[in-house]
């Protein structure tokens, strides 16, 4: 028969095994839950995953990242249209080196701008050192109140080629111009309003004329 120590010892080693286990499985979950937030992440860039897999003996290889992405986006969706509006539409094109993404360097971009009414508008430029590629483009008329689509396509130096599978895409509004305030004249106790005149002379006070003297009379002897 056991003695009551080694059952307290036992008991004492139990727990902290759980307790080891239960803080494994929550630094999982912070470790995923923070490697989840992809709000910040431009489109064309691969976004790096961490995964947990128990029994790897049994599990397949994580595939590896693609040789290249693109993606595009416009840096405002609902535009206020004018005559002379112009909009911001941004692309990326990036590579895998190493495993890690690197944008491409002076690769040409070419944007197609898809307007609502059916006509068709080509943008060229070439990408920054961090593959970032920026099209200037004047909103025409028939974007208000439809979409406008922009299909991107880059060719690195050496010739590789990709395209984007979502277009970017913006919708210009309409915005009503905001009235400006007008002076109101104040009417009367009769109905009419009453004009102030502020008179341009003023008079001086005084005479400004020389007085005129007669004559004293001689005393005749």
């Amino acid at each position: 028969m056991r003695s009551q120590p080694d059952k307290k010892t036992t008991t004492l080693f139990l727990l902290a095994k759980c307790a080891g286990i239960l803080l494994f499985f929550v630094l999982a979950v912070i470790v995923v839950a923070c490697g989840s937030d992809t709000s910040q992440v431009a489109p064309g860039t691969p976004v790096a995953t961490l995964t947990i897999v128990f029994g790897q003996s049994n599990a397949s290889p994580t595939p590896p990242l693609a040789p290249y992405y693109c993606g595009g986006w416009a840096t405002d969706t609902t535009p206020a249209y004018s005559p002379n509006s112009i909009i911001n539409v941004y692309g990326k094109f990036t590579q895998t080196v190493e495993g890690n993404p690197v944008g491409v360097s002076g690769a040409s971009a070419i944007a197609t701008v898809i307007w609502p009414d059916g006509n068709t508008e080509t943008e060229k430029t070439t990408t920054t050192s961090d593959g970032l590629a920026v099209f200037t483009i004047a909103i025409q008329a028939s974007a208000i109140n439809h979409v406008v689509l922009v299909q991107m396509s880059f060719t690195a130096p050496n010739g590789t080629t990709c395209n984007l599978t979502s277009p970017a895409f913006f919708t210009a509004l309409l915005v009503s111009p905001t009235p400006t305030n007008t002076a109101i004249p104040s009417p009367t106790s009769s109905g009419t309003a009453t004009p102030s005149v502020t008179p341009s002379v003023s008079p001086s006070p005084g005479g400004t004329g020389t007085p005129t003297v007669l004559p004293s009379p001689t005393k005749t002897p």
